[in-house]
């Protein structure tokens, strides 16, 4: 699938941000600036006919504040996309929610529907590998980055708070956690989550 050009993006962004309440700025005004800027790139077409809606276009149009916050957006965002977890499919049914207000089927390329199905089969499949061994036991791990410093991070904090693999712990929770645990996003050697998922669960890399 090709990547979302920057046009794109930025399009995304205008129409989230002037769809916040008491924001000063029209899209027309928006793409003007754009347009006064290095990036040069004209307004576009608007069709009268209804868009299907992306899940992160449903996240910056409830987080974003500002112009000054798309570095911190895009970094939640992507630590939402890798955990592939319950903010996730939020943000997926708000998007089929807003498709279905504009009288539009469910996109094929939306992964409201098939996420839950990939995640289900993931796990099936680990049962199976795991059943009658002695990983048998361990809690499962439906992710697809075992490796990845947060979620081991996260997976080891569930365990402690006594949580099961599928619970979830909120954004704010979260970040308080990672500060009283001195998280660090680049290095977990040494640290009670050093390599948790693949010393304590059950997970598959492979697919």
């Amino acid at each position: 699938m090709p990547g979302v050009s920057t046009h794109s993006k930025i399009d995304t962004i205008v129409s989230a941000l002037c769809s916040i309440p008491d924001f000063k700025y029209s899209e027309e005004e928006m793409w003007d600036l754009v347009g006064q800027s290095s990036l040069k790139f004209k307004k576009p077409t608007r069709s009268t006919k209804p868009r299907h809606t992306s899940a992160y276009s449903m996240f910056l149009k409830e987080k974003k504040t500002g112009m000054d916050d798309t570095s911190d957006l895009a970094t939640q965002w992507s630590t939402i996309k890798e955990s592939a977890g319950e903010e996730l499919q939020k943000y997926q049914n708000m998007a089929e929610e807003k498709d279905k207000e504009n009288g539009l089927e469910p996109s094929s390329g939306n992964k409201s529907t098939s996420q839950p199905t990939e995640k289900k089969l993931r796990i099936e499949l680990i049962q199976e590998r795991i059943a009658g061994t002695e990983d048998a036991d361990k809690p499962i791990f439906s992710g697809s980055k075992p490796d990845s410093i947060v979620n081991c991070y996260k997976e080891w904090k569930k365990a402690e708070l006594g949580l099961e693999p599928n619970d979830t712990i909120s954004r704010e929770d979260l970040k308080n956690y990672k500060e009283q645990d001195e998280f660090d996003s680049k290095n977990m050697e040494g640290r009670d989550w050093d390599n948790y998922i693949r010393n304590n669960m059950a997970f598959a890399d492979d697919i």
